[in-house]
Formats: structure tokens, C-alpha cells, sequence
């Protein structure tokens, strides 16, 4: 373990508790996974708990891809199963929370400095949160935001959802104003848990997502799209890597694909990765030519991938502004590719994308104006524009600074706390 200038010199006893971690390559888990092998790189002693794998295909993978306990990259990491619906209705995705939940709080320990909560699971979070409250009810507690729950339900169309908006909304404010300090991903998070959820602002801290991924450098394009068939003289492909889930609402490119192949425009759409939705989407995508489906691809491929397709494609529903901000664009900006956001203009994601400088903005469910949109932003990116991206990176989203942060947030936590348990850092 390296030296780091810590003025106490000593190394935390850190547990991390989440449902999603590495093999896992979507959604949480890339940062949960690089943040708990920074701190460890960094002397702290991090434990983590985890749920087996099972994102975002929604079934647990094989015995022979993960461990139920190991230690990697100088982590501990404890693994469970539970319940995992393959169709995610509210009152299920309830269910398969609070079953992970239930499953990961007995494992929780008491012995250490500091426990790190991250959200999503908030049903799971809330039954650790409970069982660490009558184990030891002075261990500092952080949550670490990663999605809006509350945001979520009130953005989702239908009076049910409206009617568990209040219900939402309490358990998870009460779970944010428990914690000793709350850890958000965006500014618009915090205005939201401080004005919606009424956390005291000085408990909320934005720490950005970074990008955890590495440019694939210069490569061959030619090659590597005719490695994926992509070989049709002209063509512009569109991609949307990633989850395949409700809030995504790929449906939209779906017949934004029909439409190019009814105006015989050169567009191919591109779906790689997996989820929930994927074989709905396949359906309603069948016997469209202008559309195709790939299986999540391992890291360079995947990196390859992305960095030989013309436009990088986000795509949510209408109604989402608040709830997320889509991982996959931590990703998209290392290639230099245009990023193509199919989504309100008043949203946290097209906020991103106006902050970046890195792509354009179209509005959701409009299938014609994808299809257009995509083909003028894939003629007339320049290699000026290439740099936005990456340049966007650098300034807002590397990991080493902010793993710093966490570090410094985290001994902040536990040192207001008045002692803690840590040991002599190795140096």
C-alpha cells in the first residue's frame, strides 16, 4: 500500500453495502467496484457486501463467474443471493429490495469505522440501515445517492405511481436524514434531496460519477466494424449501449429504426447490452432490418464498439428530468463520439449534455426526429468537436479525484463521530 497524506495517518475500517458489484459492469456497480479498490489502494481497510451478480440481465449469473467470498484487489468481498424478478413491476422491484435487504444486513459488522450505503436498493438500504441502527446506533452512516426515488415514482405516469409518491417519499427522505452525510451524483440531486425530501444542505455533497473506462486510443474502424457486420457503404450507426429497461424507453428507437427503413435513410440502430425489456423490444423490432441486437461485449470489444459507431444514443422517457442520470454517459464522452440524448430538455441528463459540450439534445418520443437528428450530428461532427468529450472528462469526471473526496468525506463522517476503531496505516 502506497503513502498518502492524511494528517492522522491512520487507515479506516470502511464496509460497503451494495446490491450491485463487479462482475457486474452496468449501472452501480463499475463504481462501487473502482471506489472500494481505491480506497484500499490508498491503505484503508475496505470490506464490501454485496448481492450476486445479476445486472441488467435480471438473472443471477453462473456459479463459475463469481465468488460468494473473496478478496480482490485488496477488497473483502462477501456475496448473497435472492430474489430476482425477471419482469420488474413496482410491488416486485419492492419484493426483490427488501429480500437483498434482508439477506445483507445480518452480514453487516459493527467493528468497523464507517458503513457506506449506496441507493439504489433504497427498500434494501433502509433494512440494513435499521439493523445497524440496533446493533450500534452511533456508527456513522453515509448514503450514497445514485438514483431518486422519489423523483422516479413522480415521474412515472399512471395514478398508482402518483398515489405511492408520499409513501416514497417518506421512507426515503427518513433514509436520507438518518445518515450522517448524503453523497449525490448531480447538483439538480441536491437541490432535490435539500427542497423535496427536506435534508439539511449541509449533510448533502455532490461527488460526480467518473468515467471508469479507458479510451480505446486509435483504432481501426474499418476493422472493427466489419468484425460486427456493420459493412454497408454509408452507413451511420447509432448505438445505445447499456440497460434495456422501462425508463429507458427504447421503444422510441425501435421505430425511429422503422422509420429510416421505410425512408430508405442510411441508419442502423444499434442495441447492445441487455435487460428487462429486451425481449419485448425484440419483438416489436421484428422484421426490421434497420435494427439490430448485440449481446453485452467484454471491456475492449466493448470499448471498440462504441468507438466505431458514428452517434452515441441515450434515450428515456418524456417524463424523466430528475430521477437519474444515466451512467452510460461517463462512458460515451471518453470516445469523442457525438451523443445523441433523445430526452427532456429540462433533464438532469440534457443538463449533462449541454455541460459537455459533447452532443445534442432531441426530444423524446419523437421516432422521426431521432432518425433525422441522427444523421445530421453524424455529418457535421468535425474532429474539434471530438474533443469535447474527453476534455469533459478530464475536468469533471476522473476517478482519482474523486475517490479523494470519498476519502476525505468519509474520514469527515467519522471524525466528527469522535474515534474510531482504524489501525496504523501501512506505509
Amino acid at each position: 500500500m502506497r503513502e498518502h497524506d492524511m494528517t492522522s495517518g491512520r487507515a479506516l475500517r470502511i464496509q460497503i453495502v451494495s446490491t450491485y458489484y463487479a462482475p457486474e459492469t452496468t449501472g452501480n456497480a463499475p463504481y462501487v467496484t473502482s471506489l472500494s479498490r481505491g480506497l484500499a489502494a490508498l491503505g484503508h481497510d475496505v470490506s464490501v457486501i454485496a448481492g450476486a451478480p445479476h445486472y441488467p440481465g435480471w438473472r443471477i449469473l453462473p456459479d463459475d463467474e463469481w465468488k460468494a467470498d473473496e478478496v480482490s484487489a485488496g477488497v473483502h468481498v462477501r456475496r448473497v443471493t435472492s430474489y430476482v424478478p425477471t419482469d420488474l413491476t413496482f410491488p416486485k422491484r419492492v419484493l426483490y429490495e427488501l429480500g437483498f435487504g434482508v439477506r445483507l444486513a445480518p452480514l453487516c459488522k459493527s467493528d468497523v469505522d464507517v458503513v457506506l450505503l449506496v441507493s439504489p436498493t433504497l427498500f434494501g438500504s433502509l433494512v440494513v440501515r435499521t439493523r445497524l441502527a440496533f446493533g450500534r446506533p452511533d456508527l456513522p452512516i453515509v448514503l450514497w445517492v445514485q438514483d431518486l426515488y422519489t423523483a422516479g415514482v413522480a415521474e412515472t405516469p399512471g395514478l398508482a405511481a402518483r398515489a405511492l409518491g408520499a409513501v416514497v417519499a417518506s421512507l426515503e427522505g427518513a433514509l436520507l436524514r438518518s445518515a450522517r452525510a448524503v453523497i449525490v451524483i448531480h447538483d439538480r440531486f441536491r437541490e432535490f434531496t435539500t427542497e423535496r425530501l427536506r435534508v439539511p444542505a449541509s449533510s448533502v455533497v455532490v461527488i460526480r460519477n467518473w468515467t471508469h473506462v479507458t479510451s480505446p486510443g486509435a483504432i481501426d474502424r474499418l476493422s472493427v466494424r466489419g468484425r460486427l457486420g456493420w459493412t454497408r457503404p454509408g452507413e451511420v450507426v447509432v448505438m445505445h449501449a447499456g440497460n434495456m429497461g422501462a425508463k429507458q424507453g427504447l421503444e422510441n428507437v425501435v421505430d425511429a429504426a422503422r422509420f429510416a427503413e421505410q425512408q430508405h435513410l442510411p441508419l442502423r440502430f444499434v442495441l447492445l447490452g441487455d435487460g428487462n425489456q429486451r425481449a419485448a423490444l425484440k419483438e416489436r423490432a421484428k422484421g426490421c432490418r434497420a435494427i439490430e441486437f448485440v449481446a453485452p461485449l467484454p471491456g475492449d470489444s466493448f470499448m471498440e464498439a462504441l468507438a466505431a459507431a458514428d452517434v452515441l444514443l441515450v434515450n428515456e422517457r418524456p417524463s424523466l428530468r430528475e430521477a437519474a442520470l444515466p451512467s452510460k454517459l461517463t462512458t460515451y464522452f471518453v470516445t469523442g463520439r457525438p451523443v445523441l440524448a433523445a430526452t427532456d430538455s429540462a433533464s438532469t441528463t440534457a443538463d449533462e449534455i449541454r455541460a459537455s459540450r459533447a452532443g445534442r439534445i432531441v426530444a423524446p418520443e419523437d421516432p422521426e426526429a431521432l432518425a433525422m437528428a441522427a444523421l445530421s450530428i453524424a455529418r457535421e461532427w468535425t474532429a474539434e468537436d471530438s474533443q469535447a468529450g474527453p476534455a469533459h472528462v478530464e475536468r469533471a469526471l476522473s476517478e482519482r479525484v474523486s475517490v479523494a473526496q470519498f476519502e476525505s468525506l468519509l474520514m469527515d463522517a467519522v471524525t466528527k463521530h469522535g474515534e474510531f476503531t482504524g489501525r496504523e496505516r501501512v506505509r
